[in-house]
């Protein structure tokens, strides 16, 4: 099997400041975050197949199935595609052990309530000092949005407003 032909189709939800756009990013890589680290210091995402809808959910007419995306400019990205279980086994030491907390974050227009991740014992303001634009908040959900199902979304750090610990175990400082 050659796996340098392996390709992966994502469906994705970019957030911006007045619209969200819904497409699928075609890449070698199994996982957005994986996708994301990789292509850190590129500035454009393209997705293709894709609607864009203003903030009430309305589709917009637009006229292009495909869309280049500044990074900078995106607040979040939502992963729609079926996670893929990879086994870790063997690997356990290529990756951190981090707690899952409960915060909620000030994206840009946006409220996200879910799971961060976290070194055991770091304070909630370690998010904000990564080397990457984009970390995970799982099982998340957003504020005022009932409609939109709780899934994982990859956050713009650099885009975040305020953020706080929801319950027991986050240190905020």
């Amino acid at each position: 099997m050659d796996l340098t032909a392996t390709t992966y189709s994502m469906t994705l939800e970019v957030y911006l400041q007045s619209a969200v756009l819904r497409g699928v990013l075609v890449t070698n890589q199994d996982r957005l975050s994986n996708y994301l680290i990789l292509r850190e210091g590129d500035e454009v995402l393209s997705i293709t197949n894709a609607t864009l809808d203003d903030l009430q959910g309305k589709t917009m007419a637009a006229g292009s199935a495909e869309y280049l995306i500044y990074m900078q400019e995106v607040f979040l990205i939502g992963d729609l595609s079926p996670q893929l279980s990879s086994d870790r086994s063997g690997y356990e030491h290529l990756y951190v052990k981090k707690e899952s907390n409960k915060a909620l974050i000030s994206v840009g227009p946006y409220w996200l309530k879910g799971d961060i991740h976290v070194v055991p014992g770091a304070p909630l303001h370690e998010l904000l000092l990564g080397k990457t634009r984009f970390f995970p908040i799982t099982d998340a959900t957003l504020i005022g949005r009932p409609e939109i199902a709780s899934r994982t979304y990859l956050v713009n750090r650099t885009k975040i407003g305020c953020m706080t610990a929801v319950g027991d175990g986050l240190v905020e400082l």
